[in-house]
């Protein structure tokens, strides 16, 4: 029992902050295994060309990419090192002409101006910064009138799979997720959730 406790903590720790041959291992399938959750993610934000887009916890750098395509200047905030370098290695062409700018963070503060981004996002990672009702104020705080954040998180209408430890994926439920989004400045809060993605919700908001 002991063991198998050490094991979750493990896995979890490693999912919030990869590192070493594992993260690299982890940095090779989470492109796959979350393509279909970062694709819908990325619908419901609408990137434009031109726009200014933080994403927060942006893990292999996929989703990185897929809003640099579309000509929006994108800000990346990551806290584990190892992810920082496979994404700075998989976005390299739009690094180099300075479409992405890649920094290290847990989400607490972000290095941006106020409302000097147009949209945010974050997929599937927070339920893993320190303190989520802070970061969605200082989220509000970097967006300009009318932007728009997207986040997705675990539903907790099911039960946490049992191989997640619960003081590291630490899910709120979604009225504290809403209220939360609200007592910061967000409206027009919209709940997304797909039957194939049943343990996903997704939440799009708008800052006011």
């Amino acid at each position: 029992m002991k063991t198998s406790r050490s094991i979750r903590r493990y896995l979890s720790s490693q999912a919030a902050r990869p590192s070493g041959a594992f993260g690299r291992l982890l940095g090779r399938i989470w492109p796959m295994e979350t393509a279909g959750v970062n694709r819908i993610a990325v619908e419901l934000l609408e990137p434009a060309p031109g726009e200014r887009i933080c994403e927060i916890g942006f893990g292999p750098g996929r989703t990185l990419g897929l809003l640099a395509a579309v000509g929006a200047e994108v800000i990346g905030v990551e806290v584990s090192d190892t992810m920082m370098t496979i994404a700075a290695r998989r976005n390299a062409k739009y690094i180099a002409t300075g479409l992405i700018s890649l920094y290290r963070g847990d989400g607490t503060t972000l290095p941006i101006a106020d409302r000097s981004v147009d949209k945010v996002i974050s997929v599937h990672n927070f339920y893993f910064w320190p303190d989520p009702s802070a970061s969605l104020s200082d989220i509000h705080r970097t967006l300009r009138p009318g932007g728009r954040l997207v986040l997705t998180s675990l539903s907790t209408d099911q039960p946490l799979p049992t191989r997640f430890d619960p003081s590291i994926y630490r899910v709120p439920t979604l009225d504290h997720t809403l209220e939360w989004l609200r007592l910061v400045g967000f409206s027009n809060i919209g709940i997304e959730r797909r039957p194939d993605h049943p343990s996903t919700v997704w939440l799009s908001a708008t800052a006011t």
